[in-house]
């Protein structure tokens, strides 16, 4: 679970999850949703840490859902996330972690 890179990720943003069967989810649920982005797992042990380069990583409730083989509500992370690496966005169906300064190129995509 442990991604083997010699370099740290410049400006990484995600999850900080309990270990358990949410955490290898939402590990999995990242790489997955996040896909063509260097993604590093890091297991501390009682944590797992998931870290996303680029400055963007989304998360998606039905990623998740379909790693765990159960219903699951975003509700489930943040009880399960004691922290996290950049800003969030949380909903009911997505959660965006980010740096700021994609915060500004997000509005202007949208608008």
């Amino acid at each position: 679970m442990t991604a083997e890179y010699t370099t740290n990720i410049a400006d990484p943003v995600g999850p900080v999850v309990q270990a358990g069967e949410i955490a290898d989810a939402v590990a999995e649920a990242v790489r997955i949703d996040n896909e063509g982005k260097r993604v590093d797992i890091r297991n501390r042990g009682s944590y797992v840490r998931v870290e996303v380069d680029g400055g963007e990583c989304i998360l998606h409730r039905t990623t998740i859902e379909e790693q765990l083989g159960r219903p699951f509500q975003m509700r489930e992370l943040e009880v399960s996330m004691p922290s996290f690496v950049g800003r969030i966005e949380t909903g009911t169906e997505r959660v965006r972690f980010y740096l700021a300064s994609h915060a500004t190129a997000r509005k202007e995509e949208t608008a």
